[in-house]
């Protein structure tokens, strides 16, 4: 798209290609005394790390002079780009900050206080936020109204590239449902296990596949001795981290996708399923909304819910067939090259909004 990419990185991180790539971070392992402390000091001490890495980054400014800096949400240094940008003056830059946030504020009443707090404060200094859904959008207008004429919605994508490879029309699914998430209480996996046990007797040939790393190790035990209490065995399995070419083997043999989070930004794995043309099953947590029409959507924790929509699914080809061709579709406005086309026209208008006013 013509624009000259500099990407500030982790040591250990990956190259991005057409783009030159500044590893000035370090990754550290969190010391086990520092885990033990609750969560509020754990973040203080991340701050406090982070001022390093801001100085960092400062290099990078003052050598490279961009014109626009995009960031994720970390608040040390997004006030400290504000500042940054001006002592630069006449080489001031844009701020574009890309949440992974529903825009819903939670916590007790006074946690919600000082995290809004922290939200105003913080994305003043930036010119466009980007959140990740539309949904997150009406989230934002309700609890902070004042940022809402400088949100922009990007969807996140799919590398069509890499699923170019997977023939969404494939006559040779089998009778499997999928699940891809990490192995912890949020992701809703024992609600899913639960509504499978409601209909798994009347669908002796269907299976359950739970794809994702065991991050809860506790988490994973409880549900390994929900899956016996059901006797479910035989028809529920666990593969743990599995690489790119197993998961892309498992959304191409599967038949239909489950997602029961109770909490999601957006879920890149939603995408993933539309784009292997699987029917999704989900809740309406982050980012459900391109779903519509392409499965059912129901409220996080209704097992009840799932147990119909997984039945409605299991039971009908013909359903499961037209919804394919549907998800195919959608999937196909859901690719990063889309994104970066969003992205740099919301770039293109801060800098007519710019010239405008100056």
């Amino acid at each position: 798209m013509g624009y000259d990419v500099a990407v500030v990185t982790y040591y250990d991180s990956i190259g991005v290609p057409g783009c030159r790539m500044f590893p000035v971070l370090k990754s550290r392992p969190m010391p086990r005394l520092i885990k033990s402390l609750p969560t509020y000091f754990i973040n203080i001490a991340l701050t406090i790390a982070s001022t390093y890495e801001a100085a960092q980054i400062l290099g990078v400014l003052l050598t490279e002079r961009p014109q626009v800096v995009i960031t994720y949400y970390y608040p040390l240094n997004i006030v400290l780009l504000g500042f940054f940008k001006k002592l630069m003056r006449n080489h001031g830059y844009r701020i574009i900050c890309k949440m992974d946030w529903d825009g819903v504020i939670r916590g007790s009443s006074l946690k919600k206080l000082l995290r809004k707090m922290g939200l105003m404060v913080t994305l003043r200094f930036c010119d466009a936020v980007i959140v990740e859904s539309y949904e997150a959008l009406r989230n934002v207008s309700k609890e902070l109204p004042c940022l809402i004429s400088k949100c922009y919605v990007i969807w996140n994508g799919v590398c069509d590239e890499l699923f170019a490879t997977i023939d969404g029309r494939s006559q040779n699914r089998k009778r499997q449902i999928l699940c891809v998430a990490r192995v912890e209480p949020i992701k809703g996996i024992h609600d899913l296990i639960a509504a499978f046990s409601k209909i798994a007797k009347n669908h002796g040939d269907w299976r359950l596949v739970i794809v994702g790393p065991l991050r809860n190790m506790r988490y994973y035990e409880y549900l390994q001795s929900l899956v016996k209490m059901l006797k479910l065995e035989r028809q529920v399995t666990f593969t743990g981290m599995i690489n790119d070419h197993e998961l892309f083997q498992l959304y191409s043999e599967s038949s239909i996708f489950v997602l029961p989070s109770y909490l999601e930004g957006f879920s890149i794995a939603r995408v993933e399923a539309l784009a292997s043309g699987l029917p999704v099953v989900t809740t309406t947590s982050g980012g459900a909304e391109v779903v519509r029409g392409c499965g059912f959507i129901v409220s996080p924790g209704d097992i009840d819910g799932l147990a119909d929509a997984l039945e409605k699914l299991m039971s009908n080809e013909i359903l499961r067939a037209k919804l394919s061709e549907i998800a195919i579709k959608r999937a196909k406005e859901l690719t990063w090259k889309k994104a970066a086309e969003k992205l740099a026209k919301i770039i293109e208008n801060l800098y007519h909004m710019r010239s405008s006013t100056s």
